[in-house]
């Protein structure tokens, strides 16, 4: 087996981290510059990850995984945002059949009696509140 190919910028680059690990980018290219090493942005990402500096998401979770499972035939479950809740299953159940037209047709009508007694409510209170 070969050995791996060092690279200078990157070993720079870790042990000017190893020094300060609260150096910038900016201050870490400049004196690279100055040594004539070339280095990048990613180079610089890499090495805080190898450091432990900042976290590091596991390899093979990505868009390629989540494509690749997909093809298999695979449910996956996408995460919504903080805050969002889960889609519901009612909405995925539509599939076009005179059934999921009516359940459709009744969940909205259920959603509307709730909104309008909401909109009630409220109207009532500021109603109070303005009298």
């Amino acid at each position: 087996m070969a050995a791996k190919k060092s690279n200078p910028a990157m070993e720079f680059i870790v042990d000017s981290l190893k020094s300060n690990r609260h150096a910038a980018y900016k201050d870490i290219k400049e004196a690279a510059d100055k040594k004539k090493l070339k280095i990048f942005p990613i180079m610089f990402g890499r090495a805080q990850a190898m450091l432990g500096i900042v976290k590091q998401a596991p390899r093979g979770q990505g868009k390629m995984a989540r494509a690749k499972a997909a093809k298999a035939g695979v449910p996956v479950v996408a995460k919504r945002g903080p805050g969002r809740p889960p889609k519901s299953a009612s909405a995925i159940a539509f599939d076009g059949t005179l059934d999921s037209i009516v359940a459709a047709v009744k969940n909205s009508e259920q959603a509307k009696s709730r909104y309008r007694s909401a909109l009630e409510k409220i109207q009532g209170i500021l109603a109070d509140v303005l009298a």
